[in-house]
């Protein structure tokens, strides 16, 4: 695999092409007194389907609604391609073990959900719409509600809260802190001559635009452009997270692993200066999917995207149950 390639495959940026195979499962279990149970509901004509985690013995635990990161990811953290991380699952369960119920759910996307999808259609907007479906599935069972959104899944929290979801608090876990486009140009620019990244970004303008195609790109870069995903990159594009954060009352966790190749401490910064309100940590050695790894370079970080057992870093359940922990109910 080329390292273009071998980037394109990691960011997994709006590929949203529907997944037709089974669903991967989680390929470690849950801690002992650690409770998992089917969960579904429904988003405008859509249902989805998702997993409760509860904790052992717990009287209306506060929950946390984990929204999953780019592309056709699943609620464990999988996606195909080879991304088998487990992420979402062991979040799941770490929190669980700290006494926070979690619901974590597939994308309307993947072959779990029932309803027709015309994803030529699909929109930013419909997604976020899905998150606060989630979020108001489960909101009288519990304590509180807390929203964690990785990645693009926390672009699409902000929207959702933005757009008037009310939540007790907003963790946000490597967040881009740019609109997306911006976001291409620094990631393919580790990988791209400069000749080639800018004629991936005019092509990527013209996409935007809904204008035809007039460039011949490496099929890597062309999986970023397809036909079929151009709505939803368009109403993507169009999402300013920082505009947005400004706009939120709510209490904002922002966290950011100082080891993520895919996105970095200025973009938690920058969420940070939009949002002055909101607590920011950084954590050493974390990369992009939550695991430790000693090293930056992308050829040492690749086997942390493919092992499903390998633990998200500790730290990061100890920050955000002790944010559960600390924000007020009454929402």
């Amino acid at each position: 695999m080329s390292r273009t390639a071998s980037l394109a495959a990691l960011l997994g940026l709006a590929v949203l092409v529907p997944c037709h195979a089974a669903r991967a499962q989680a390929d470690t279990v849950p801690p002992a007194g650690v409770e998992e149970r089917p969960f579904s509901f429904t988003s405008g004509t859509m249902e989805l389907a998702g997993t409760l985690t509860l904790p052992a013995e717990a009287d209306r635990p506060p929950i946390a609604v984990i929204v999953a990161g780019s592309g056709p990811t699943d609620r464990n953290g999988n996606a195909r391609g080879g991304l088998r991380t487990n992420a979402y699952a062991q979040l799941a369960w770490g929190l669980a073990t700290k006494g926070i119920a979690s619901l974590r759910y597939d994308k309307r996307v993947l072959p779990t959900a029932k309803g027709q999808l015309n994803l030529t259609q699909l929109t930013f907007q419909d997604l976020a719409a899905d998150v606060a479906a989630a979020v108001n599935a489960v909101r009288g069972d519990y304590g509180k509600v807390v929203l964690i959104g990785h990645s693009e899944g926390g672009d699409l929290a902000i929207q959702a809260v933005a757009t008037g979801l009310a939540v007790n608090g907003l963790v946000l876990i490597a967040t881009p802190g740019r609109d997306v486009r911006a976001l291409l140009q620094e990631q393919l620019g580790r990988q791209l001559s400069p000749a080639m990244l800018e004629r991936f970004d005019s092509a990527f303008a013209r996409y935007v635009r809904g204008e035809p195609m007039v460039d011949t790109l490496p099929p890597a870069l062309l999986t970023l452009l397809a036909p079929v995903n151009q709505r939803y990159m368009q109403t993507w594009a169009a999402f300013d997270p920082t505009r947005e954060i400004a706009k939120l009352t709510v209490p904002i966790l922002i966290i950011q692993g100082e080891a993520d190749i895919q996105i970095g401490v200025g973009d938690a910064q920058a969420l940070k200066n939009a949002q002055p309100n909101a607590e920011l940590v950084l954590l050493p050695g974390m990369n992009h999917v939550m695991k430790a790894v000693t090293d930056t370079a992308l050829a040492v970080q690749a086997s942390s995207y493919t092992n499903p057992a390998l633990p998200v870093v500790p730290a990061l359940i100890q920050t955000v149950a002790g944010f559960v922990g600390r924000v007020p109910a009454g929402k």
